[in-house]
């Protein structure tokens, strides 16, 4: 194996020495290739060396902290630098090379706390002033962010990327027309920043001016630095899709453990569907690994795919009790409910994952679907979209996002998404059927019609493309072509489901996607929207206790958790709090009775 390792070291070197230097997408990609390898400093320096040379490069800098996430190591710049503020207190430059490190590991909470120490010792430091707005910003602290830099707004004028990110701090706020002027003085400054575009196409979509959104749309598409001249940038995200994006190849589906080789076999058997096998080997890792709670989050998946949700939930309850800071987990736990119907579970699950991680574009996208069921339509809205701020290639926030322009009749907005969606995930069922319900609510039949044979010609299991060209033939009044096609459609699926919205479970591990209706049957309560409308604002005050309740309960003496739901118990409260949503679903018959009327009412 040591063999192995010193070949695989010399053949990386060779490759390095014939990579462009002044190339930060060939850097970046080199990091990846070091990182799959276990080569870690060496990653670092590429990740490091491709920011240095374009600062506007994200994916290396994502890439640098998903690193830092997956290995534990801390940046050998965090030490230096601590050491030296150690030695001298009053050094600004060490302490604004600390804060940096902290940032560039993602340690947002101990990069603020840094570079807030020396803005309070030197209030006009420009640097640190504009670093710590950017770590605000990142931990969703928007209006604390818009002080720093709106401070700073004279000093850095000509740089496109602060107008740019001072766009997207207004849109957060809701304060469009801002958005708008600030992008357009970025876009001015330096027309080729693909996220300038991008913020731009939203802002418009916003006030209505959707023509110049389209285009925006199509500008952002064509610049978006995930492709570079002929070669795709790497990601280290072990997403399927972003994999297959950034161009990853042949390198393995998932990244292997850094503990444990059991735990990298259990992923590639569970990916294969040797389910048993899979388990086998995550047991051993069990063993093996400290970071029990990763394992016990793999082993929920491997219950997930073999359709058992109460061994599942059982085992996130497990990874909660040894880890109660996981944010996957609890979101992880948080789909479960919602499926179940549950739904003030799974927003205390959901917002126990965003306020651990307020860059979790699965736990975003979750709390939108709950938002948006409950009633509370443009704060969905407005979480769908802040997601996509900060995960462009996110399936579910994208289709949701879509879905809610569709209810909202905003047809040329919807083409706009149309056109994203295509750009970077090319042709599928899914996307053709998605366009011929626009064509079909703008009562373009033909090129309805035609999408449609498309969808069905990738993907005859496409039931959703059954129910659409049903509704088709009886607009047309071919009343025997409409029974056909509906029966079709519900021998694959017992209703329509093109307007449900899409429950992120997170790395696509499941063959089919989690859907829910868009609205729930009984009136939500007072206390669910309350707690879903400060969750949204972050105003994590506000739900204290309920949250704090939430992880006493993991804190149980039962790690065994046995019946699939001790260790998340305090979460609902009493029986009488229960949200009227977790009452027992329909029958399969009612879904039966019900499907025809569902895809007259939801299309």
């Amino acid at each position: 194996m040591a063999e192995l390792k010193k070949r695989d070291h010399k053949v990386l070197k060779s490759f390095a020495s014939r990579v462009d230097r002044n190339d930060p997408g060939a850097l970046n990609n080199l990091g990846v290739l070091y990182f799959r390898k276990g080569m870690y400093e060496e990653a670092i320096a590429q990740f490091k060396e491709a920011v240095k040379i374009d600062p506007r490069f994200d994916l290396a800098r994502e890439n640098l902290r998903f690193l830092f996430k997956e290995t534990k190591m801390e940046d050998p710049d965090v030490n230096r630098w601590r050491t030296e503020v150690e030695k001298d207190p009053e050094s600004m430059e060490a302490a604004l090379r600390l804060g940096v490190s902290y940032q560039n590991m993602g340690r947002f909470e101990e990069a603020a706390r840094t570079f807030g120490g020396i803005v309070e010792k030197k209030p006009d430091h420009f640097l640190a002033r504009m670093h710590l707005g950017s770590v605000l910003k990142a931990r969703g602290l928007y209006q604390q962010a818009l002080e720093h830099y709106q401070y700073v707004s004279k000093d850095a004028s000509k740089s496109a990327v602060f107008h740019t990110d001072l766009g997207e701090i207004y849109y957060n706020l809701g304060r469009t027309e801002e958005t708008i002027s600030e992008l357009r003085k970025a876009i001015k400054l330096d027309a080729e920043y693909w996220r300038s575009h991008f913020l731009l196409s939203f802002a418009y979509g916003d006030v209505g001016q959707l023509q110049e959104a389209l285009e925006e749309s199509r500008i952002a598409s064509r610049l978006n630095p995930t492709f570079q001249s002929s070669e795709a940038n790497l990601a280290l995200s072990d997403r399927e899709e972003e994999r297959e994006k950034y161009g990853s190849g042949g390198m393995g589906k998932e990244i292997p453990s850094l503990e444990s080789t059991s735990f990298t076999l259990g992923s590639a058997y569970r990916e294969r569907g040797y389910l048993a096998e899979a388990l086998n080997e995550f047991r051993k890792a069990l063993q093996e690994m400290p970071d029990k709670d990763r394992v016990l989050i793999e082993i929920g998946k491997v219950h997930l795919v073999d359709n058992n949700d109460d061994k599942a939930l059982s085992t996130f309850h497990k990874a909660l009790v040894e880890n109660r800071e996981n944010p996957d987990a609890y979101r992880l736990c948080g789909c479960l409910y919602h499926r179940m119907g549950s739904l003030r579970k799974a927003a205390i699950c959901y917002l126990q994952a965003y306020r651990l991680n307020s860059t979790d574009a699965d736990a975003m996208n979750n709390i939108g679907v709950l938002l948006y069921q409950v009633g509370l339509l443009e704060d969905a809205e407005k979480m769908f979209k802040m997601g996509l701020n900060k995960h462009l290639y996110n399936m579910e926030l994208n289709y949701n996002f879509m879905t809610c322009i569709l209810f909202k009749e905003e047809y040329l907005m919807a083409e706009n998404l149309l056109q994203r969606l295509e750009a970077f995930m090319g042709k599928s069922a899914l996307l053709y059927e998605k366009r011929a319900l626009l064509n079909y609510k703008l009562n373009r039949m033909t090129l309805a019609l035609f999408d449609l044979e498309s969808a069905l010609s990738l993907d005859r299991g496409h039931s959703d493309a059954h129910y659409l060209k049903g509704m088709i033939s009886l607009r047309e009044e071919d009343f025997q072509g409409a029974i056909d096609a509906i029966i079709e459609g519900s021998k694959i699926n017992k209703r329509y489901t093109g307007m449900d919205f899409y429950i992120a479970f997170g790395d696509h591990f499941l063959t089919e996607p989690c859907k829910v209706r868009h609205s729930v049957d009984m009136e939500p309560g007072d206390e669910l929207i309350e707690l879903l409308e400060a969750g949204a604002n972050r105003r994590f005050d506000k739900i204290q206790d309920l949250l704090v309740s939430g992880l006493d309960g993991c804190d149980s003496n039962d790690h065994e958790c046995e019946d699939g739901l001790n260790g998340l118990e305090a979460f609902s409260g009493t029986e009488q709090m229960e949200d009227p949503s977790d009452s027992e679903p329909e029958s399969e018959c009612d879904e039966d009775k019900d499907s025809l009327d569902d895809l007259k009412l939801e299309i």
